[in-house]
């Protein structure tokens, strides 16, 4: 706290004891500063963060509170980018920033959502240690690193960097901000450019979705399903290029097409239908991938009418359970979290339903 008593505040700006050095080459700027200074000059930006998990929030706001209780807690230093804003004076080391000047936070939006719900929280109450707690939230000294000369595209790379190597980000936010795959680049132009399927449908951050199409993710590993034959693992590589780009896109625009139409009309909600469930969607692209290498002459919209448009892709199902997926009598649901296992059994069973079709013709 001893720091945080050589901040200078001048009628214009204010002024932080600062070092200035170099990470991942890079310059940056380390400073001291309190809570309330920080939820004063943070600004978020989505192209950079992910959506704040409640929970994550939650379980912070319960270590904050057993610092104000008096024991003593640490948090690692919180990363911005300036992107122009703020000056570093080299003469006297200090960092001068405007009032009306944001700084982009990069790492500790949950940290910092944690002290602001706790600061709204305290400032309800009127006895005595809730004020002298609440002073001790406002003030607490958090340590801060400030890039200045990130682009945006370093500042998502930065941001991906620091959480797949620390907290965990979804592989949603990683296809997103993937600037050097062919077929996370893919994945980006179906979304945002896809001619009847709006982008809203797609969850572009989240790790999962519940009410949506698909994930990022789940759309990048069905190109590759779809388009090569592989189920996706991380060390999977696709055959995407850019002289075949347009063929993948456009089976992969069709193939969404077709799901879309020939789905239930209540498929997004999954405790009811499973057919937007990832592990079931790459059992049908793997499906259709296979039988259209060997009868090239069945097209993608003849395999969804007469073979997958007649599933029962219910939880009422008892098919599933003669393939062994496994069931929860409590909850009535079929769990499909058996990965590429549980894929090849969805594969293998619309094989069984094409060749009961074609024996009936």
């Amino acid at each position: 706290m001893e720091s945080l008593k050589n901040i200078m505040i001048s009628p214009h700006y204010l002024s932080f004891n600062a070092m200035k050095g170099k990470q991942f080459n890079q310059y940056v700027i380390s400073i001291q500063c309190s809570v309330d200074q920080v939820l004063k000059f943070i600004e978020i930006d989505r192209e950079v963060q992910r959506d704040i998990i409640e929970y994550h929030v939650t379980d912070i706001q319960k270590y904050i509170q057993f610092g104000l209780d008096g024991n003593d807690i640490y948090f690692p230093p919180l990363i911005f980018s300036s992107r122009g804003k703020g000056n570093y004076d080299e003469n006297d080391s200090k960092f001068k920033l405007n009032f009306d000047d944001k700084l982009i936070v990069l790492d500790g939006q949950h940290r910092i959502k944690a002290f602001e719900m706790i600061i709204a929280r305290l400032e309800t109450r009127n006895d005595l240690l809730s004020k002298e707690k609440l002073n001790k939230a406002r003030n607490f000294p958090l340590t801060i690193q400030i890039f200045t000369d990130l682009t945006i595209s370093q500042e998502q790379q930065l941001f991906t960097d620091i959480n797949t190597k620390s907290s965990k980000v979804s592989n949603t936010l990683l296809v997103m901000y993937k600037n050097n795959s062919l077929c996370g680049e893919l994945t980006k132009d179906i979304i945002y450019n896809h001619p009847t399927i709006s982008m809203d449908k797609f969850e572009m951050r989240g790790k999962t979705t519940r009410t949506k199409l698909m994930t990022a993710a789940t759309l990048h590993n069905t190109i590759i399903t779809l388009n090569d034959g592989i189920l996706y693992t991380a060390k999977t590589k696709s055959k995407i290029s850019k002289n075949n780009y347009d063929q993948y896109k456009n089976r992969t625009e069709e193939f969404l097409d077709l799901l879309v139409k020939f789905a239930l009309k209540n498929a997004n909600n999954r405790n009811e239908c499973v057919i937007f469930i990832p592990v079931v969607i790459f059992g049908i692209s793997l499906f259709i991938y296979e039988t259209r290498v060997k009868n090239p002459n069945l097209s993608m919209h003849f395999l969804f009418s007469n073979v997958i448009s007649k599933i029962d892709w219910t939880h009422k199902n008892v098919d599933f359970k003669l393939l062994g997926i496994p069931y929860k009598q409590t909850t009535k649901k079929y769990n499909f979290s058996s990965g590429a296992r549980g894929s090849r059994m969805i594969t293998s069973y619309l094989n069984s339903v094409l060749r009961e079709k074609i024996s009936d013709v």
